[in-house]
């Protein structure tokens, strides 16, 4: 290929040939429709902020609701369910997470596929009824199935669309900060819920107290499905006799996304470990009051949100891999830090820093795999692989740790175990993912981002403009490179 037809492929104008969003551009007798799903990435719109919305509303009432399952646990031990052992309880909530990770590995494929909105709304159904039917619900196994099945469905359909919306309206660059804007409900619901439900149960009961959480999240819910929109697609058609390749689950699976994916894994085992364990540290090791239980609970959350917010901000201006890689790392010198304070002090500073790094942690999961794997047409399918990976682990992670802190390790090897876990995922993650970011050859700097396009030879009769004229090679429509 010439250096003229070179420089036509790198600087040929797309917009005058695929006006936005959706056009079909005619080439030849053999022309063939290719979708391929690509966001507006140039400037952000009202409504483009409006999904950052959607996906708030989503995270408020799915993961807020799940980060407060500790308020729940305390009313049950202590009255309806007051025979049944903290740990036999507790079964109730692990398995409303386990769903919330697990069901992703089938709402990923199904939003790349582009029904969003369906997803939103037998979600948000699920999610009305199981808190509706926790209402009713007066013995173990109703109220398994209300709150930790039912509401374990419908926040697990609902969870990763609403993530997957931000990387599908915002591009790599800026997803960060989107991100951690719309992951902060989670933090804010962790928050009220626990506040408003000890507030309210006094005056009107727990019955109606989840009637009213029902009506709060119904409320929010129908918000997001009156905003949601779906990702945008353009429509090229090529000259290629060779069918697009399928997008299968061997297509997706790599061995980049087996490990980022058990590193997710590892990290659950740990990371909501002090959100289990830390009301019975400070009855048990601290001798304080349960008003002082509640209090730490509600600092975890809201110093998460500000690690939420600051992380990701902090990762536009770099990688975030690298974000993630460090944090994981103080993280575990945390965790090593726990067993050995003795004061009250000491656990409100560590209740501080952990849950700033915990924010963190959980915010920068979708900026990383987007950092990875850029490809946006997949990207839910990828999202909801490591999201169920993590369900493994947070189903598991919680009852290893209780186990060993009915051992005669104790909070030692609580602390011991899930320090040295996070220690293992940060060399992971330096050895296998930072260093091949930094040694990645670049083979042309000036290579741009995204679709490129060939210029084609007219059809016969067709009008030619100088650009078209520049070059006259094969046509094709090329991948979406990383880079």
């Amino acid at each position: 290929m010439s250096q003229d037809q070179s420089s036509a492929i790198r600087h040929f104008n797309l917009s005058r040939y695929i006006p936005y969003p959706e056009v079909l551009t005619t080439v030849g007798q053999r022309a063939r429709r290719l979708i391929y799903p690509i966001p507006q990435r140039e400037h952000a719109s009202w409504s483009t902020w409006l999904q950052v919305l959607v996906s708030f509303c989503v995270c408020f009432t799915t993961m807020g609701l799940g980060n407060s399952f500790g308020v729940y646990q305390s009313y049950y031990e202590n009255n309806i369910l007051d025979s049944y052992s903290p740990s036999t309880i507790s079964w109730i909530g692990t398995m409303q997470g386990f769903l919330l990770s697990v069901v992703a590995f089938f709402s990923g494929p199904l939003y790349d596929k582009g029904h969003v909105r369906y997803l939103f709304y037998v979600g948000s159904a699920f999610n009305v009824i199981g808190l509706l039917g926790t209402s009713f619900a007066t013995s173990y196994a109703t109220i398994f199935l209300a709150f930790g099945v039912a509401l374990g469905l419908g926040c697990g359909i609902l969870y990763i669309p609403a993530i997957a919306l931000i990387s599908a309206h915002f591009d790599k660059e800026q997803a960060a900060l989107p991100t951690a804007l719309a992951m902060s409900g989670s933090s804010i619901g962790g928050i009220v819920y626990p506040i408003l439900l000890r507030q309210i149960i006094p005056k009107i009961g727990f019955f109606w107290a989840c009637r009213v959480f029902a009506a709060i999240n119904g409320g929010l819910l129908l918000v997001a499905c009156l905003l949601v929109r779906p990702k945008e697609k353009l429509v090229v058609e090529v000259t290629s006799d060779e069918p697009p390749a399928p997008t299968t689950l061997r297509s997706l699976l790599d061995w980049k996304l087996f490990l980022f994916g058990g590193c997710a894994m590892l990290m659950n085992f740990g990371i909501d470990v002090p959100f289990y364990f830390i009301p019975t540290f400070v009855r048990e090791q601290l001798k304080q009051p349960p008003e002082t239980e509640a209090s730490l609970l509600a600092g975890l959350n809201a110093s998460s949100l500000v690690g939420r917010l600051f992380l990701n901000w902090l990762s536009e201006y770099s990688r975030p891999l690298i974000i993630f890689q460090f944090t994981i790392l103080i993280s575990g010198a945390l965790l090593f830090w726990w067993f050995t304070i003795s004061n009250l002090a000491g656990i409100i500073m560590f209740v501080i820093c952990y849950g700033f790094v915990d924010g963190g942690l959980i915010s920068l999961i979708a900026p990383c795999l987007q950092e990875l794997f850029p490809e946006p047409s997949t990207f839910g399918a990828r999202l909801g692989i490591v999201e169920s990976l993590q369900g493994v682990g947070f189903l598991v992670g919680p009852p290893i740790a209780g186990a060993i802190l009915d051992s005669p390790a104790g909070y030692f090897g609580v602390s011991l175990f899930n320090g040295t876990l996070f220690f293992v995922i940060f060399l992971l993650i330096g050895v296998f993912f930072t260093r091949k970011l930094f040694l990645k050859k670049i083979s042309s700097k000036d290579e741009p981002e995204g679709i490129w396009l060939r210029p084609i030879p007219p059809r016969q009769g067709a009008p030619r403009d100088a650009e078209a004229q520049a070059g006259e090679g094969a046509g094709e429509v090329l991948r979406r490179r990383s880079v």
